[in-house]
């Protein structure tokens, strides 16, 4: 299944604007796929930028599956226009539903169970990019996130724990994101954490830092504003 296909399987009819025009039997140009169509100029429209990612360039068509997990959330009010969480969220997916998330909830996704549903993820720094292009459908159980247009691996539990929680203590101890991110400590940093506990943490870093799942996790790794609200009795997965 496609997450396009998923996201409108999920999404309620309430949700979903009316079709522009009656559909007719086509190629989906985002998926792929053969089934009811509309004019993809519905969807394509002159602030799209995905074009690279199409299925079928060659076709004129999007189907009225991409026009429901596309246009879940439309509104128009006189000139506001509400937002549509397929572009313009994080999200997680399951048959049951379509679920925006913010960051704080996105690592709690990652941390914890994965659904006993077939289910699909996307974490976005942008609120720009359509993650359902290529989001991967995980089965049952299984743990592939689209962060951007990077595919993550976290299917690995245990090692998923133990990098979130090495690099947590390595957060505690002083060394700011940007620094786990690229696992080189500058001198003036080096000496205000200690020189083992630098050296400890770049002999650590240096064979993971390059990988998805590294920068994944530090990308979810709490803010300065959330660890000082932990630090006050205040509620947060850290």
């Amino acid at each position: 299944m496609h997450c396009i296909d998923l996201i409108a399987e999920a999404v309620p009819d309430e949700g979903v604007p009316e079709l522009p025009e009656a559909p007719k039997y086509g190629i989906c140009a985002l998926t792929g796929n053969d089934g009811p169509t509309i004019r993809s100029k519905h969807l394509l429209a002159a602030s799209f930028t995905q074009w690279d990612m199409l299925a079928r360039p060659d076709s004129d068509r999007v189907s009225v599956n991409a026009w429901r997990a596309w246009m879940y959330g439309w509104r128009e009010e006189g000139k506001k226009r509400d937002y549509r969480p397929e572009r313009m969220a994080s999200w997680r997916v399951t048959p049951d539903g379509l679920a925006p998330l913010s960051r704080k909830g996105v690592r709690e996704a990652v941390l914890g169970e994965a659904p006993g549903t077939p289910w699909a993820g996307y974490a976005t720094t942008s609120y720009k990019k359509h993650g359902s292009m290529l989001a991967p459908v995980n089965a049952p159980g299984g743990a592939l996130w689209l962060w951007e247009t990077r595919v993550v691996d976290c299917s690995d539990g245990e090692r998923v724990q133990d990098w979130w929680h090495t690099l947590r203590r390595y957060q505690d101890a002083g060394i700011p994101r940007p620094v786990l991110e690229t696992a080189d400590p500058e001198p003036h940093l080096i000496r205000k954490i200690g020189v083992d506990i630098a050296l400890e943490f770049h002999g650590w870093a240096a064979p993971r830092y390059e990988s998805a799942l590294y920068q994944f996790l530090c990308y979810l790794l709490p803010s300065a504003e959330e660890l000082k609200e932990a630090a006050h009795g205040g509620a947060g997965q850290t």
